[in-house]
């Protein structure tokens, strides 16, 4: 469960087909966002600074229940593509890769622990066009593993070999009315072009992964921006 990640930093083992370059480069750290942080319109650049994110709200003082957010693709001063953050409940995600080419923006519309939902998209001068590497994962993973009642987490962990893939976890939704399978978790390695399922990996296999990231924070429900900021800066500290 995500909610218990500890706010420290600890070193990422690689695993598998997960490469050392990946541990060398930012690849994991995303920008986290508050629904109230909204209203500043915040923007998160690519490393190469020619193109952004910018998230913004129907109101100018949001609130979860009576405002859309929105996240809005640009490369330079061309908006390419807005999509909608649905029913925005805790946090948001966004996380470029090294190559600036692709981005994942990931959120949750159920408070602290689910359900959260990624969505991918590589980015070109022209276009931003969705992956469909997170369907693919979760619609995998509920064949055997789902939660009949609320559903299940699907979470962003790292890039790999730049935008080429992104390591996902489904989790069956931690909560008890999901029986004996609530909590539980997988790793996929997919390619985000094609969408496809490039390796699996088990809980244990998945645990030195996912410690840190996509945040050394993970947000409460009930976590303001400021908030989230603050822990932040004290993880920071005991680097």
């Amino acid at each position: 469960m995500r909610q218990n990640i500890p706010i420290i930093v600890i070193s990422i083992l690689a695993f598998g087909s997960l490469s050392a370059w990946a541990q060398e480069n930012n690849t994991c750290q995303a920008s986290l966002f508050m629904w109230d942080a909204y209203a500043n319109r915040p923007i998160v650049g690519s490393p190469d600074a020619s193109k952004h994110v910018q998230l913004w709200s129907s109101a100018r003082d949001p609130e979860p229940e009576q405002a859309k957010f929105y996240a809005s693709i640009y490369s330079g001063s061309r908006r390419l593509k807005t999509i909608e953050i649905k029913e925005l409940s805790a946090a948001t995600f966004v996380k470029w890769a090294p190559d600036s080419k692709a981005f994942y923006v990931m959120w949750s519309d159920g408070g602290a622990i689910g359900g959260y939902h990624v969505r991918v998209f590589l980015v070109n001068d022209e276009q931003a066009t969705e992956s469909p590497a997170p369907k693919n994962v979760a619609a995998d993973f509920a064949q055997h593993h789902s939660c009949k009642t609320r559903g299940n987490n699907l979470y962003a962990i790292r890039w790999e070999r730049g935008s080429e893939q992104l390591l996902l976890e489904p989790e069956v939704y931690p909560t008890s009315d999901c029986g004996k399978s609530a909590g539980f978790a997988l790793g996929y390695l997919v390619d985000i072009e094609t969408g496809e399922i490039n390796q699996r990996y088990t809980a244990d296999q998945m645990k030195p992964l996912v410690t840190g990231c996509p945040s050394t924070v993970f947000p409460t429900a009930f976590a303001t921006q400021e908030g989230v900021d603050k822990s932040l800066k004290d993880s920071n500290v005991k680097k």
